[in-house]
């Protein structure tokens, strides 16, 4: 497995950093018009992929008529996706 050096990509510029003392940080604060997760999506710019990766995560083993491991193997693939997209310096 390739470390996590090998896997920046020289010309990816991502988001601004937000130092954190480990406390409560900004990037943490929901806006006040977000009522439902598309909201916070927006909010942070997430790209598709992203986007499907945090919904999974959020609604982890409630979606009628699936698994648990279909969330997990929802976020693996789009996860897998960030990685690619990152290695080819695309807004995550």
């Amino acid at each position: 497995m390739a470390k996590w050096k090998e896997l920046q990509h020289p010309d990816c510029v991502d988001r601004n950093k937000i130092a954190s003392d480990g406390l409560s940080t900004s990037y943490y604060q929901i806006p006040p018009h977000a009522q439902e997760l598309r909201h916070l999506i927006s909010h942070k710019g997430m790209s598709k992929s992203r986007g499907d990766i945090f919904k999974a995560c959020y609604r982890l083993g409630e979606k009628a008529g699936t698994e648990t491991l279909y969330d997990l193997n929802k976020m693996k693939f789009f996860i897998d996706d960030l990685i690619e997209m990152h290695n080819r310096g695309e807004h995550l």
